[in-house]
């Protein structure tokens, strides 16, 4: 695994609701909206939908255009707050709630065009045993209860995802990561104090044009950063899913001491060239 430990930051860490400016700073993205440059644009403010329904099994979330999933006791409303927002909530141990975009569009591969990701999400508890967390691009597994965090401590289950992950044991820390399918999953960083209970924070990533994946929080780039070998999950490229199409996913899995948890997701968007 080929890793660096760099950073290059402008300006402070920041919550806010606006975009990150040192992920987003080089994004073309008016380009693309106006057809000068060919790439996708996914991104989403919550601001507009109708009645959200709460899935018991991977399936289209009415009023949102997602798929979603839910156990028993969970629920996907909308969050009622300036500005918008969707939260996942549940209140079982062991039991997850999940919403993720069917449209697997992204790859992470050496050759593909550069990549940008961010969400603003704000976790409702931090406490041991509470909620682990997935945040970040996944492929098109059924999400499930044990997918794509396994009972086993908000594990990753076996899939193929980049992003950010919590075991729910990690209180306020929260790892970069990375996992092929059938493969160990791959911890690049613990960014500890990263969370804060009932406080928003912004997580994100990008790729750019040299295949250098760098991870961001609150604006800021974290220290550890991964360079993409080649379009190959093999043991040349570290065994990253370089070969898979993703898409976005947030997902919620409750520890043993699990009450009434939520994510609220404020807004999230992804960005490729083609």
């Amino acid at each position: 695994m080929t890793t660096v430990r760099l950073k290059n930051n402008l300006g402070a860490a920041d919550n806010s609701r606006l975009f990150s400016p040192n992920i987003w700073g080089d994004c073309p993205l008016e380009a693309i909206r106006n057809g000068r440059m060919i790439g996708m644009i996914f991104e989403d403010d919550f601001t507009q939908g109708g009645l959200i329904t709460s899935p018991t099994t991977s399936a289209a979330l009415v009023g949102l255009n997602y798929s979603g999933f839910g156990s028993s006791g969970a629920t996907i409303t909308y969050s009622n707050e300036l500005g918008g927002g969707v939260v996942i909530a549940e209140t079982t141990d062991d039991e997850a709630c999940s919403i993720f975009s069917l449209s697997h569009c992204f790859q992470l591969g050496r050759t593909k065009g550069p990549l940008w990701f961010e969400a603003r999400i704000k976790p409702s508890h931090t406490a041991t045993t509470e909620q682990a967390m997935f945040l970040g691009l996944a492929d098109s597994t059924a999400k499930i209860v044990t997918v794509p965090l396994t009972a086993s401590a908000g594990a990753l289950a076996d899939l193929n995802l980049v992003g950010f992950h919590k075991l729910d044991t990690d209180l306020t820390s929260v790892k970069t990561a990375y996992k092929a399918d059938g493969e160990t999953a791959v911890t690049l960083e613990t960014c500890t104090s990263a969370l804060t209970a009932a406080t928003y924070v912004k997580l994100g990533f990008k790729k750019d044009a040299n295949g250098l994946l760098s991870f961001y929080i609150n604006n800021l780039r974290q220290d550890v950063t991964f360079q993409i070998v080649d379009d190959t999950d093999d043991a040349s490229n570290s065994l990253f899913p370089g070969d898979t199409l993703l898409a976005p996913c947030l997902s919620m899995h409750l520890g043993a001491a699990a009450s009434d948890n939520t994510i609220t997701l404020d807004w999230w968007r992804c960005v490729q060239l083609a």
